[in-house]
C-alpha cells in the first residue's frame, strides 16, 4: 500500500472517530446533573414506577437518557434511577461524601482548624464551589461551606476514550 494511501486512512479512520465521539458528546449521555431540590427517584420513567431512593438537594448523577420527561440517571453506587428533567440541573456542580465519614477544614489542608460542619456522612450532597489542588470547597444546603479532600467524594465526570 503507498504510503499516502495509508496516511489518508489514519486520518479517515481519525475523523471518523472524532465525530462519533462528537455526536456522543451532543446527546447529554455521561453528562453530570444534580438535584435541585429533595426529589423522588423512581424504577423507571413514570410516577407509576415505584419509588427507589428519596434524595435531597445537590446530589450528583450521570444523565444517561431522556425519555418523556424523565431522566434515566447513575449515582456514585453505579445504580440507575430515573427522575423528572425538571428537578434536575446541570447548571449545578455537586459532589457527594463516599467515605464512611469525612472531615471537613476551614481551609485546604490536613492541617488546617476544622470547619463549622466538623465530619458528614456518607452520601451527604454538597455543592461544589472550586477546587485548589487536591481540595474542594463546597457548601451544604444551609450555605455553610468548608474544604473537603477529594478522596472523599464522587463527582461524576464524563469520560471520554478512543480505543482501536
Amino acid at each position: 500500500m503507498p504510503r499516502s494511501f495509508g496516511n489518508r486512512f489514519v486520518v479517515l479512520l481519525l475523523s471518523l472517530f472524532a465525530s462519533q465521539t462528537w455526536a456522543n458528546v451532543s446527546t447529554g449521555a455521561g453528562d453530570p446533573t444534580c438535584a435541585k431540590n429533595y426529589i423522588t427517584l423512581r424504577k423507571g420513567p413514570g410516577a407509576q414506577y415505584p419509588i427507589s431512593w428519596r434524595v435531597a438537594k445537590y446530589m450528583p448523577f450521570l444523565r444517561q437518557e431522556s425519555k418523556n420527561g424523565w431522566v434515566k440517571v447513575q449515582d456514585l453506587e453505579g445504580e440507575i434511577h430515573w427522575a423528572q428533567g425538571k428537578d434536575l440541573s446541570s447548571g449545578l456542580h455537586c459532589v457527594v461524601v463516599r467515605a464512611a465519614i469525612a472531615t471537613l477544614r476551614k481551609e485546604p489542608s490536613t492541617t488546617a482548624p476544622m470547619a463549622e460542619i466538623k465530619t458528614l456522612d456518607r452520601y451527604t450532597p454538597l455543592k461544589k464551589l472550586e477546587m485548589k489542588d487536591d481540595w474542594v470547597k463546597v457548601e451544604d444546603e444551609t450555605g455553610r461551606q468548608a474544604w473537603i479532600h477529594d478522596s472523599n467524594v464522587w463527582r461524576p465526570m464524563k469520560v471520554q476514550s478512543m480505543s482501536f
